[in-house]
């Protein structure tokens, strides 16, 4: 009967921490979103995560890149670039009529590549070999990140690696 009371004790006291929790802890859905600022600070500050992209090739190849940035007023996107394929090409468009802000960075040492917008209805090809990346890009999980500044973000985004230039600009 002992052991009854304390198990109902306890089950009573996790449902109260839960239910506080959750009430503690602000949410807000995508049409009430308004940006803090019109400057993009440090994209991993606290990214929201919406999705990954889990990787199922071997360290011996590039990774396949892309995906579509859809949802919310902020929507990041995982992929990782296997060491020896640091050159990369990236394509992204914006399928929306209002304008988004893509920023690019490498997760683990928040290196930031590039935080560009993208007007409504627009695209943009980036590549790290001519924007200062000659060398390439360091291995490891990259985080690319949508904002729309208060409006929902609908974009794509395709991705080539190569070990060497002339691997990505084919």
């Amino acid at each position: 009967m002992k052991r009854k009371r304390a198990f109902i004790a306890t089950l009573s006291l996790a449902m109260a921490t839960t239910a506080m929790i959750a009430f503690a802890s602000t949410s807000t859905t995508p049409e009430k979103v308004t940006p803090e600022s019109s400057e993009i600070e440090s994209p991993i500050t606290h990214p929201p995560i919406e999705d990954h992209l889990e990787s199922t090739t071997s360290d011996d190849k590039p990774n396949p890149i892309g995906d579509t940035a859809k949802g919310g007023a902020v929507v990041s996107k995982y992929f990782t670039v296997n060491a020896g394929y640091g050159h990369l090409k990236l394509s992204l468009e914006n399928k929306s009529r209002h304008p988004v802000r893509v920023s690019l960075t490498h997760k683990s040492t928040n290196k930031l590549y590039f935080a560009r917008e993208i007007d409504g209805s627009s695209s943009l090809t980036w590549t790290n070999f001519e924007e200062g990346f000659e060398q390439g890009m360091r291995s490891g999980e990259y985080i690319l990140q949508w904002s729309g500044a208060g409006y929902k973000v609908n974009g794509e985004f395709t991705g080539k690696m190569g070990s060497s230039v002339s691997d990505v600009i084919k």
